[in-house]
């Protein structure tokens, strides 16, 4: 897969790569950025992102997860897809990258690749309710909040309430 260059040339999406381990890790061990994702434990280690990289690659088709490249192609942050008709959507960023739209490019540029290229009938989304900032860059992106539930984080000692989303094929058109 090429890579994709977001507007304004700062990021581009690329698969990820070995070498990324190290950004991967210290990201989503921050625990600003641990407690609003599912997967990533506090004491996660570089071997553990590098496995994670091996098995998240892109194949050709989802799932797969893709790195958010800034500045010499370091990752900052990544996108990812999982399987099925209205599969779900991942994604994180550095927290000294953030606020300035990068997220909501990534998203874009990827949500764009992704109907594009495969027979994805709906893009869907889970956001933990304290992560204002992830919902609004779903908002803009078109995703509709469509439910509410409880999710487990590996960060969160307990389940929390998410918000569920879902952005249709023929709504990113419009």
């Amino acid at each position: 897969m090429a890579a994709i260059d977001l507007p304004a040339g700062r990021f581009r999406l690329r698969p990820m790569r070995a070498a990324d381990a190290p950004d991967l890790r210290r990201i989503v061990t921050q625990p600003a950025v641990g407690r609003m994702l599912f997967l990533f434990p506090a004491a996660w280690t570089d071997a553990e992102a590098a496995a994670f990289i091996a098995r998240c690659a892109f194949r050709g088709a989802p799932p797969f997860r893709l790195a958010i490249a800034g500045a010499a192609d370091r990752l900052v942050g990544s996108v990812g897809v999982g399987a099925g008709p209205a599969p779900e959507v991942f994604y994180f960023l550095d927290p000294a990258e953030a606020g300035r739209g990068a997220m909501t490019a990534a998203m874009r540029a990827f949500a764009g690749f992704l109907f594009g290229r495969f027979p994805i009938e709906a893009l869907t989304a889970r956001v933990f309710t304290d992560n204002p900032a992830s919902a609004r860059v779903l908002g803009k992106l078109g995703f509709r909040r469509c439910g509410e539930g409880l999710a487990a984080s590996a960060q969160r000692l307990e389940p929390a309430p998410v918000w569920q989303y879902r952005l249709d094929r023929e709504a990113f058109r419009a």
